[in-house]
């Protein structure tokens, strides 16, 4: 009878082992929500307002690792600038002057994040920001 039971609790200590490695598997990317911009025009440096700020709130069960703002004008390649939190929310901004020669339009952006289990989500792409060149009357 010793033998049955030294058997018995063997498999269901490995059943319980299984399980538990299966569920606590973490798949899907961060929750990105809540996506805020400070204003819908960015202008050259001699004028004001020559900085957008977005915000966004990124949550994720495993914990966030990082959360990155990517924007472009005009089709050129997107650049990164790292966000960084505070009060509950991630915050980053351009300034005007970083697009100085690189023409107007529209400024694009989207919000990439990655959480502690390495799956990456991003938020589609925003094109609600203008960049224009200054006039001055």
């Amino acid at each position: 009878m010793k033998p049955f039971l030294l058997i018995t609790g063997l498999l269901i200590t490995s059943f319980i082992l299984v399980a538990c490695g299966r569920g606590a598997s973490d798949q899907a990317g961060p929750d990105i929500s809540d996506i805020m911009t400070s204003a819908n025009v960015l202008v050259i440096s001699d004028c004001a307002g020559t900085s957008v700020s977005v915000t966004v709130r990124v949550t994720d069960p495993s914990g966030v690792k990082n959360v990155f703002f990517r924007y472009r004008v005009n089709d050129q390649p997107f650049a990164a600038r790292e966000m960084t939190m505070k009060d509950g929310v991630y915050e980053g901004s351009v300034q005007g002057s970083e697009f100085l020669g690189k023409g107007y339009g529209t400024l694009e952006f989207y919000i990439q994040a990655e959480d502690g289990a390495e799956n990456v989500s991003k938020s589609p792409v925003d094109q609600s920001i203008q960049f224009l060149p200054c006039v001055n009357n």
